[in-house]
């Protein structure tokens, strides 16, 4: 149309800026200006960090019904009050699954699914998953082969190489003797490129990789994972994975006695553990301590819910806390500061269900890379 004005860039941006994913989405089509503009990786991540996108809690429900799986994907609101049941809004939904084993993440808003073979895409055993643009990316077959050992084990990582900017998953393969036992010794790796859609094996350089604890969600900072290990020695450990130069490290962690269980965990943008005393579920005191940037530990929280049997999931909002209830398998929400317990309307399969809990934030990550093109920015 003529005479027709554009708005300034900067306008433009800060109002695309505002708006969530499935509406950005579907703004890729109005015009290439736009569509260069939305994917461009500055803008992608200005989005994601945007004030405006708050985090969720994500819920993954797996249930058991009618001798098969049901998966449910469930975000619940911003802002949990007391006295008003959250709302469920289901993201996504899956019937009849056969083979779902577990979910990992979030890393910028993206999942890895494993046994992903209900995604009817080459019947892949790991995917990689953006639920705000519906992508699923299935990956091609771990690389190392088979081992002659009675039954195995693997493990996963997922995680982002900032100088190249490329998403990456670690497999570390446990394999067990033919007598059971004991772990074996033996410890295969290997890391996926997203860029090269492809695997490379690594030698794991780290002592009894075997015992690396599952953290509490994804615990991915800065281009390094994080695990607590326990040794043959009794004493906790931090093992880390560098994205970027694909290598394993270690560091201590704070002087967690040996009665007590800790969970690696982010607390905000900061590495934190959960310490828990397993033996006392009804009056158990959970302490959280935060690692400072040169490395020291100090501890900023100490929690003692009066509620009945339970089991923590994960943290909300840096200080409140989620529990399953061990007797009914209901999650709560539990707040330190007022002590109040809020039902967050969630009854978990006491038999064969299974349930995740996830601090997420949509993103605009795209896992379908067509072509170099869109490793390039077109804000700034």
């Amino acid at each position: 149309m003529a005479g027709r004005r554009h708005l300034p860039k900067d306008l433009l941006v800060d109002v695309l800026l505002r708006l969530p994913v499935e509406s950005l989405v579907r703004f890729k089509c109005v015009c290439k200006h736009w569509y260069a503009l939305i994917t461009s990786p500055s803008f992608v991540e200005m989005h994601f960090r945007h004030k405006h996108n708050h985090a969720h809690l994500l819920i993954c429900n797996l249930t058991l019904m009618d001798k098969s799986k049901s998966i449910a994907f469930s975000l619940l609101p911003a802002k949990i009050v007391q006295g008003v049941s959250p709302e469920q809004k289901t993201v996504h939904q899956l019937q009849r699954v056969s083979d779902f084993m577990s979910i990992v993440g979030p890393v910028d808003g993206l999942f890895l699914v494993e046994k992903a073979a209900f995604l009817d895409e080459d019947n892949a055993r790991l995917a990689l998953w953006n639920p705000a643009t519906r992508e699923f990316w299935p990956l091609p077959p771990v690389s190392f082969e088979p081992q002659p050992f009675k039954d195995h084990d693997d493990q996963f990582a997922l995680g982002f190489d900032p100088l190249i900017r490329d998403y990456k998953v670690l497999c570390i393969g446990k394999f067990w003797d033919d007598w059971g036992l004991g772990v074996s010794r033996n410890c295969f790796v290997s890391v996926y490129s997203l860029r090269n859609n492809s695997w490379k094996n690594l030698r794991p350089d780290f002592p009894d990789c075997c015992n690396l604890h599952e953290p509490i969600g994804a615990t991915h900072l800065n281009g390094v994972y994080y695990w607590l290990s326990w040794r043959l020695d009794n004493i906790f450990r931090i093992c880390s994975f560098d994205m970027g130069s694909e290598q394993f490290g270690e560091m201590q962690d704070p002087d967690i006695p040996k009665a007590q269980w800790g969970k690696l965990m982010l607390r905000g943008d900061s590495l934190a553990i959960l310490v828990g005393d397993p033996g006392k579920p009804m009056t158990s005191i959970y302490d959280v301590w935060v690692m400072n940037l040169e490395g020291s530990w100090t501890k900023v929280l100490s929690v003692q819910p009066q509620i009945v049997a339970h089991w923590p999931r994960s943290v909300w909002e840096e200080d409140k806390m989620i529990f399953e209830i061990t007797e009914t398998s209901q999650l709560v929400l539990y707040d330190p500061t007022t002590r109040q317990v809020i039902d967050l309307g969630f009854q978990l399969d006491l038999i064969m269900g299974r349930s995740w809990v996830f601090n997420y934030k949509q993103s605009l990550v795209q896992i379908k890379r067509k072509n170099d093109s869109q490793g390039k920015d077109n804000v700034v």
